[in-house]
């Protein structure tokens, strides 16, 4: 039980950055007065993806996203690398950014989301089980304190807007908004390995009803104060219910920041180990890749980046789905007077008799 706990807070760590927390991205992608059926589409839709790599992991057994893009993709599988790499740039520069951000106020030298990344790298080092063990331990503390902020805000405003305003625009945004998420895990979740049923479908579950919660109470607190035009408007309305909400949502924003950043470190990291220098020299040239990115600004980042990865990240999940639809279809062939069925989408492309 513990994995499939580990494995459904690695993947809440990983969608809840300083993009989320903040509130940011959801404005970015849904605008103002956004509706509340936004949350239950789009933690159904994170149910499924999650199943979805989850299931191709198990099945390929393969510990780097690359060498299963070359499974998913063949000969065009470089084209998949350089997209998921760009995107786990994106992400690293978004957070390293949004952490520089969120501190400005008391050290204005942005330093910190460089010194961060680089703890990141020490514990990516220690493979996937320490990313697993890190996200075990802080997650469920950011849940906690995220819904104490959005439910203090409920009683400072009026409720009247809270719901927001239903368009059917909201399915395909939710879609490009899941899948953006979704990319950034999928370096990870497609490298877990073996899996029972069980774990895919209880570690799935449990990360996308969380998303969903969160994602009902962020919304209602943005309808609620109507603070949308902020860089993390979230931070700004906790302010509003105390200071010490305040201090305590900036220190969760920020270790939010560090369980993002970290999905994004280890998978660089790992791409690029065995194929470049050391683990030191891996690791700097990550940072320092992130770090210059950075300087873009964190709503530059997530404005202009965030929803292009969303629409380019859909069609790799449609080839994730066509992969699984054809690896569950044995085809048959016919020997002599026995008809047996050829399953190549097994490892060893053995023959079953039927």
């Amino acid at each position: 039980m513990r994995r499939i706990f580990s494995i459904a807070m690695l993947i809440v760590g990983t969608v809840i950055g300083a993009g989320f927390c903040s509130g940011r991205e959801i404005v970015s992608f849904f605008g103002s007065g956004v509706s509340i059926v936004v949350a239950p589409v789009c933690g159904v839709s994170i149910f499924f993806v999650c199943m979805l790599f989850l299931s191709i992991g198990s099945r390929i057994g393969e510990k780097s996203f690359d060498k299963i893009n070359s499974v998913l993709l063949g000969k065009y599988h470089f084209a998949a690398d350089i997209f998921l790499l760009v995107n786990n740039l994106i992400v690293l520069s978004a957070m390293i950014a949004g952490l520089n951000s969120l501190l400005k106020p008391f050290v204005p030298f942005p330093v910190f989301g460089a010194a961060a990344a680089v703890l990141c790298a020490v514990i990516a080092s220690k493979g996937v089980s320490g990313m697993l063990d890190c996200n075990f331990i802080v997650v469920p503390v950011i849940i906690a304190v995220l819904a104490a902020v959005c439910f203090a805000s409920f009683g400072t405003e009026v409720m009247d807007a809270s719901l927001g305003m239903f368009r059917m625009r909201i399915f395909p945004i939710a879609a490009m908004y899941v899948s953006m998420n979704m990319m950034l895990a999928s370096t990870v979740l497609t490298t877990l390995g073996k899996l029972t049923r069980k774990q895919i479908v209880l570690s799935s579950a449990i990360a996308a009803a969380s998303i969903t919660a969160l994602l009902a109470l962020i919304i209602t607190a943005l309808n609620c104060t109507g603070n949308y035009s902020a860089e993390m408007p979230i931070l700004e309305i906790s302010a509003g219910a105390g200071k010490w909400l305040y201090v305590l949502l900036a220190a969760v924003t920020g270790i939010s920041i560090f369980t993002t950043m970290l999905t994004a470190v280890g998978g660089l990291v790992g791409y690029l180990g065995g194929k470049a220098g050391g683990k030191v020299f891996n690791s700097a040239v990550v940072v320092i890749a992130g770090t210059v990115t950075s300087f873009l600004g964190f709503t530059r980042v997530v404005s202009l980046f965030y929803p292009l990865v969303g629409v380019v990240g859909l069609i790799y999940i449609v080839m994730c789905i066509k992969f699984v639809c054809k690896a569950a279809k044995p085809r048959k062939k016919i020997f002599g007077k026995g008809v047996q069925s050829v399953d190549k989408s097994s490892t060893g492309g053995g023959i079953l008799n039927t």
